[in-house]
């Protein structure tokens, strides 16, 4: 910065900031710039692209790669504070819209976010304020080549919902080798989609498992195949799919220590199957020993204080448990048994739970928050009291999905891409 000029911030000596008009103001202060990355790490997204106006300098810290982690890492830390917010996926129709929530209370109100692929706009996960979505209406994905065989294409894309940076990811195809003309070439398929951060390499890996013919009995008859992306790469890679994937129940994946869950039946039990992103590698958890009994099938994980948790429900009760040490089998605590009553289920129905966030508020109440997966409600237990309340949210959709989202400035582009938007950028300044 040359010496002419207005420094990027400054405040009197009486602590109150002021600009200075030529040398009128001998009593200015210039703030480091470690203290300035400091102080705007705690300002939301929309604040921070305002202030790259202010000058060249906060405009350079803001999109450094330092600011952004820094940024990221208190808005992570402070999503298990007061503040919690959410992405909801309009379930109700075929043109499934999206809104975001950025306090969730018990009396919250959301606002509709316009997705990449408009209407057709559906998430697959979210991770540091990056959503992994695709295009839901995927007829126009299908590819048929004279070969006799079909090509499926799926739109996939990481998206900054707050920044609006958007990198469609490469396309890789799936072959469809046989297909019912019945039911038509998609409904051979069944996808599941798991999206998070490799903290070891940063980077963000999504992982696509397909199933064809997945509703054939014998499983000689059924073909899985699983390929995983990577955004510092931008390309795909077919890796290893284990025969027991087509025996996944959960509906989404549970990111845990770099690693996805699910849970899967075999039999007349159930297990907690885990994908390594780093080694790329399969294993199985530790299950907890449940004290209640209940359906294979109304049992959900979920992530509590960045631990693994896993809601077992039963006609009579639902138990919240919580891996302190993640592996270990004995770490496994009940977090609290939460009595079934007329209000949260069916006489003879399981209200099927699943957690999805833990918080302490202002007054030091800790507050877990749940979803109803049966009626895609959302409620707040209090453990001090023991007592929940519904989450009433004006603006949304009937029916929705809710995804835990953190605000961030972390780009969806690949590096390559990133460092020809920087030089371009520096081109237009100059």
């Amino acid at each position: 910065m040359q010496e002419n000029e207005n420094p990027p911030w400054f405040i009197t000596r009486q602590g109150s900031p002021s600009i200075p008009r030529g040398n009128q103001c001998s009593c200015i202060v210039k703030l480091p710039e470690d203290v300035i990355a400091h102080i705007l790490s705690y300002l939301p997204v929309k604040s921070l692209l305002l202030f790259k106006c202010v000058s060249r300098l906060w405009c350079s810290l803001i999109e450094s790669e330092y600011f952004i982690k820094l940024h990221l890492r208190n808005f992570v830390h402070d999503s298990s504070g007061a503040k919690l917010s959410l992405i909801l996926q309009d379930t109700c129709f075929s043109t499934p819209k999206i809104f975001s929530v950025t306090d969730v209370g018990s009396q919250s109100e959301c606002v509709e976010l316009g997705g990449p692929f408009g209407y057709r706009t559906r998430i697959l996960g979210s991770c540091n304020g990056l959503l992994c979505v695709c295009q839901s209406d995927m007829e126009d994905s299908v590819e048929y080549k004279r070969s006799g065989k079909y090509y499926v294409s799926p739109k996939i894309a990481l998206w900054n919902p707050l920044t609006k940076k958007l990198h469609i990811l490469p396309f890789a195809p799936i072959q469809v080798t046989t297909w019912s003309p019945l039911y038509g070439v998609l409904d051979s398929l069944e996808f599941q989609y798991a999206f998070g951060h490799d903290s070891f390499n940063d980077d963000y890996r999504v992982l696509r498992i397909v199933q064809q013919n997945p509703g054939m009995p014998d499983p000689d008859k059924f073909i899985l195949k699983a390929m995983v992306y990577s955004l510092k790469a931008n390309s795909w890679r077919e890796i290893v799919a284990p025969g027991y994937l087509h025996y996944i129940v959960s509906k989404e994946s549970v990111l845990v220590r770099d690693a996805f869950h699910w849970l899967l039946i075999q039999g007349h039990g159930f297990d907690i199957v885990a994908f390594d992103i780093q080694r790329e590698e399969y294993c199985t958890v530790p299950l907890p020993n449940l004290e209640s009994k209940s359906s294979l099938y109304y049992r959900n994980l979920g992530v509590l204080r960045q631990c693994l948790s896993l809601a077992s429900s039963s006609v009579h009760n639902v138990e919240i448990w919580v891996m302190k040490e993640y592996g270990m089998k004995d770490s496994w605590v009940k977090l609290f048994l939460l009595e079934q009553s007329s209000s949260l289920c069916y006489s003879t129905v399981p209200y099927d739970l699943a957690p999805l966030a833990y918080v302490k508020d202002n007054n030091d109440d800790h507050k877990v928050l749940l979803k109803g997966l049966s009626d895609q409600s959302l409620i707040w237990y209090d453990l001090k009291p023991k007592t929940y309340e519904h989450v009433q949210i004006h603006g949304a959709p009937w029916l929705y999905q809710p995804f835990i989202f953190v605000g961030s400035l972390v780009s969806p582009l690949p590096p390559m891409q990133k460092q020809l938007d920087g030089k371009i950028h520096q081109e237009c300044e100059n």
